[in-house]
């Protein structure tokens, strides 16, 4: 048996082990107090906007009686949409349905949102979906 064989590889093999701690701290995606930290009205999935409402290219809408929430880009290309059951209040947990979109498809997911802050003088809400690491801040239109 050549030995020197197996201990060149030794190396090769052990590299993806060794690197597993790291991929696995750049999917973990955002903590509740870095998502809490973020003020753009947006979609965040893990770790970052997946749509940011900007005032130049961007629409805003809220139907507060339906408890809707949404942001779309002007070509109604990109777009979250937000359907809670009840109306978000810090403390309470909202199911809600999320859809948006990707590059290529439309997703649909039904989610639970911890109300995790709100600014009355923004109208702006915080709701944090821990177990998928899905945060959205809305508005309030008034």
């Amino acid at each position: 048996m050549n030995f020197n064989r197996i201990t060149d590889k030794c190396p090769m093999v052990l590299l993806p082990v060794l690197l597993l701690p790291l991929l696995a701290g750049c999917i973990q995606g955002l903590s509740l107090e870095e998502f809490n930290n973020e003020s753009d009205i947006g979609l965040i999935i893990r770790n970052s906007y997946h749509i940011r409402y900007e005032q130049t290219g961007y629409q805003i809408g809220c139907n507060e009686s339906r408890n809707e929430f949404w942001v779309t880009d002007d070509d109604m290309a990109n777009y979250f949409i937000l359907k809670c059951k009840s109306f978000p209040e810090v403390g309470n947990t909202v199911e809600a349905d999320l859809i948006y979109t990707t590059a290529d498809d439309i997703k649909t997911r039904s989610l639970s949102f911890k109300v995790t802050d709100a600014d009355s003088g923004t109208g702006k809400i915080w709701l944090w979906c821990q177990p998928k690491k899905i945060g959205v801040i809305i508005k309030v239109l008034q």
